[in-house]
């Protein structure tokens, strides 16, 4: 296998470096916050590490509603400055991600008693704060046109406002930020957890940390470690005996996976009852998610699953939107669920909590990065970059090449995405690749569609479907395996092919060709095999929906 240095091989010699250097600084926590800042840090010239416990993405930023936006509704909350960014970041994230960040216009509708003017008027403002083009400013739509756009939609309409968004695959972009790190010169690994902090007076030196697929335990020195693990924040700092100046409020965040066939829409939609609840419909590849819950959580951070009363409130809010079409819970194909790291508010619940970020400076050489949200991800990492260079008394300069250089899939030449796209489109067709296959892959991989079709030159079976029926490809697992550091069969059904949360079966019909696949290229014994397969069964369940009669409680 070729010594990639975002693979096994590329990880094996990533441990190696992280037993033996010290590093100007060690990220622990590999979502999108840390692969973010791991991606800055080295595009700076930083002798960078970043480890993360699971695998890339593994928690929230691969749970998340899948969106690039503005945070429109934090309007109402007066967050001017953070919507601001986040509607700015949106296009720099489209500029260096084009294959993973997508348009995704929104209806927003109006119905009789609601203010056109006021919520003009928002719009007006976001826009502004944005600093759209004219083609992608707001505009008004009749209720004809919103029927159209979303049938069914409940009465009484009078209208609607369409906005434009951005939709997004959370854990390939959460990847893809890991991988240019490593690309860059950084030593990444993932399923290594931090143990602990080492100390040289009051001053932190680095960490222990313990390879999860081997059992090995060795210390990393580092002249600054930042603490990115998002929900984990406190947990971390209390493995090595800190303590964080404020607490987190952790919410939990829901969505329902619907066919597209029973929820026809034709973009993206608010929903809105007469109540007050609110919530959006997306679709996707051939589906529509529901979203999404926003209530303090206090269970299992790294599980979190959809509880029967957020399933029967998302339930609710599609019936009673859509009162013709008839979903009911047989409907649901999927299910997933998210822990916000929201920083706590006294007195206020998680929806009314902001979504700001803070840097903390725990310990001398010691940071922690909390909140925020996966938009603003790149300005994150400046602000802690900014700390960072205050603890190494350097001047660490901007981060502009972090909005210039494009991701690893965003590398497609100078006639751009588009062309590249309709280039590869032509070519999958010629070598006989589904429509239904090709598109998803061209959302996904971006530069990597040429990889597969290397693969299929060498062997046309690479370019067969993992299993009958599926969208996605044999060669997709090579590269996730050779390119893309998937060590275990949920790092590739879950977070580099998407299957498990976007196919009718949680992706089970794939994963034993998958897994026969992944042991062949990493030496897997029958045993290990078994064992991985076992392990993906137990993940597929928690994403199916367990029809257990519960009443909707409410949910905001």
């Amino acid at each position: 296998m070729t010594q990639y240095p975002f693979s096994a091989a590329g990880r094996a010699a990533a441990l190696q470096r992280l037993a033996a250097e010290t590093f100007d600084l060690l990220v622990v926590g590999g979502g999108i916050t840390g692969a973010g800042l791991a991606r800055d840090a080295a595009l700076r010239g930083l002798r960078v590490a970043l480890v993360e416990k699971e695998d890339f993405g593994h928690g929230t930023s691969s749970r998340s509603s899948k969106l690039v936006h503005g945070g429109l509704r934090y309007l109402a909350y007066g967050e001017v400055r953070l919507v601001r960014e986040s509607a700015r970041e949106r296009a720099v994230l489209r500029h260096i991600a084009p294959h993973l960040v997508h348009p995704l216009p929104f209806v927003f509708p109006l119905f009789r008693g609601d203010s056109t003017a006021f919520y003009r008027a928002g719009l007006i403002l976001y826009d502004r704060l944005a600093g759209v083009s004219p083609g992608e400013k707001h505009r008004m739509l009749d209720p004809v046109a919103v029927r159209e756009w979303a049938p069914g939609l409940r009465e009484p309409l009078t209208g609607g406002i369409v906005y434009g968004e951005y939709i997004t695959d959370d854990a390939r972009l959460t990847m893809e930020n890991a991988r240019a790190a490593a690309e860059l010169g950084a030593a990444v690994a993932n399923h290594v957890c931090a143990t602990g902090f080492l100390q040289d007076g009051d001053r932190v030196v680095g960490a222990t940390v313990e390879d999860a697929l081997s059992g090995n335990a060795f210390p990393v020195t580092a002249r600054v470690v930042v603490v990115a693990t998002g929900p984990w924040a406190e947990q971390t700092l209390a493995a090595g005996s800190m303590s964080p100046p404020k607490h987190l409020l952790l919410s939990k965040g829901v969505h329902l996976l619907l066919p597209a066939d029973r929820l026809p829409l034709a973009g993206a939609v608010t929903l809105r009852l007469p109540d007050g609840t609110m919530g959006f419909a997306i679709p996707r590849w051939g589906y529509v998610y529901v979203g999404t819950t926003d209530v303090q959580y206090a269970g299992s951070i790294d599980a979190p699953e959809a509880d029967p009363a957020a399933v029967g409130h998302l339930l609710h809010l599609v019936q009673s939107s859509f009162p013709e079409a008839g979903i009911t819970e047989d409907d649901i194909v999927a299910t997933w669920a998210g822990v916000r790291p929201l920083i706590a508010q006294p007195g206020r619940s998680p929806r009314d909590t902001s979504r700001h970020d803070e840097v903390w400076r725990i310990q001398p050489g010691l940071l922690a990065i909390v909140g925020g949200k996966l938009t603003t991800y790149r300005q994150m990492a400046n602000r802690v970059m900014t700390q960072v260079a205050r603890e190494l008394g350097r001047d660490l300069g901007d981060n502009r090449r972090t909005a210039a250089e494009p991701l690893p899939g965003g590398r497609v030449g100078a006639a751009g995405f588009g062309a590249f796209r309709d280039r590869m489109l032509a070519a999958y067709d010629a070598a006989g690749v589904p429509a239904r296959a090709t598109d998803r892959i061209a959302w996904l991989y971006g530069g990597g569609m040429e990889t597969l079709l290397a693969y299929g030159a060498e062997d046309p079976a690479w370019l067969q479907p993992l299993a009958p029926g599926a969208p996605a490809l044999r060669g997709e697992v090579r590269l996730a395996v050779e390119q893309e550091m998937a060590l275990t069969l949920t790092d590739f059904m879950d977070r580099r092919s998407a299957l498990l949360l976007f196919s009718n079966d949680q992706g089970r019909a794939a994963a034993p060709e998958a897994a026969r696949i992944m042991g062949d290229l990493l030496g897997w014994s029958e045993e290990k095999r078994a064992a991985e397969m076992e392990a993906y069964r137990a993940v597929a369940d928690r994403h199916a929906v367990h029809r257990v009669a519960a009443a909707a409680e409410p949910v905001g």
